[in-house]
């Protein structure tokens, strides 16, 4: 048992969740779910909710689980049950609150993909090709829930990020409002932070492709296939695993090939002023030397020229 079972979380975060997990005080339970919940309402400016919410928290059986076998329960017992219960916490301390409060978090955290119904935004000249990247199938991303590396199914079109704070482009953080908000997508449109269920829902309606968007231009259509296919993420993906099982040289030596045909590519598709360099990232997706820091991997030059691949510090 720890020798300070209340005042040790007082201030709850969750870097002292596994602290938590092995405590054996039931109390210590209590007073960090107590403020977990004060600070999600805080953080959605309902504190004067708190006595509602709590209620409808303790007749939930994940609760009443936790409650009635905190100290029989072993850490990792209690860890999935922990996850459980914040996850419906959440949901009904925002069930609680049905409507926006233009609080801006689920602009701050991140931009929508687009869907076929958003395709009009482009071509009706709402949103530019400037203003939106290509995530091609096969890019590596980092799974939200689990944090490890996994792949795309089918390609993304999003809406670029402001690369320092990394909320969505369109977010005027002075007036805590969208820039395009009468003809923002159809991700944004079904946004109710209070109501997840619309917008998983949406999520798995057709994403917005390139060939969506460029099916009358054959010529670009048939140049963007051959970069897809010389500079596949998945040819990167399959490198990199080659190399760390392995430790293959010849693999090292195909994911700097990828990297300069990509580089040749962006170079092309500028010179014969196809697009401007704002626009590479939709018409190629992000740049291969960029996709490599998903794998704690960068390229370096030595001072002769050579480039070689180094770890990401």
């Amino acid at each position: 048992m720890m020798k300070q079972p209340i005042s040790h979380f007082r201030n709850f975060d969750p870097a002292k969740l596994p602290e938590l997990l092995h405590s054996n005080s039931r109390k210590d339970f209590l007073v960090a779910v107590r403020l977990v919940l004060r600070e999600v309402l805080a953080s959605m400016r309902v504190e004067d909710h708190y006595v509602q919410v709590m209620n409808e928290i303790k007749r939930e059986p994940c609760y009443r689980d936790l409650n009635n076998n905190w100290e029989k329960l072993k850490p990792e017992a209690r860890g999935g049950k922990w996850q459980k219960l914040m996850e419906r916490l959440v949901q009904v301390a925002y069930a609680g609150r049905p409507y926006c409060m233009r609080c801006g978090e689920c602009c701050r955290h991140g931009s929508p993909s687009l869907h076929l119904e958003d395709a009009e935004l482009l071509t009706q000249g709402f949103i530019s090709t400037r203003q939106v990247y290509t995530l091609r199938q096969g890019s590596p991303v980092r799974h939200n829930i689990e944090g490890r590396l996994d792949v795309l199914a089918e390609e993304l079109i999003k809406i670029k990020e402001d690369p320092e704070s990394r909320h969505c482009i369109f977010y005027s953080e002075h007036n805590i409002s969208c820039l395009i908000y009468d003809q923002r997508p159809l991700q944004c449109r079904s946004q109710e932070c209070w109501n997840p269920t619309v917008l998983e829902q949406v999520w798995y309606q057709k994403k917005l492709s390139r060939r969506h968007l460029l099916q009358q231009d054959h010529e670009l259509l048939e140049l963007l296939q051959a970069h897809d296919e010389r500079c596949d993420p998945r040819k990167l993906d399959a490198a990199f695993k080659q190399v760390h099982e392995t430790g293959d040289v010849a693999a090292l030596n195909q994911i700097l090939d990828i990297l300069s045909q990509d580089t040749g590519f962006r170079a092309f598709l500028i010179k014969k002023s196809v697009c401007d360099e704002e626009e590479l990232d939709f018409y190629l997706g992000r740049p291969m030397v960029e996709t490599l820091l998903a794998y704690g991997m960068k390229v370096e030059k030595d001072k002769d020229g050579v480039y070689h691949l180094v770890a990401a510090r």
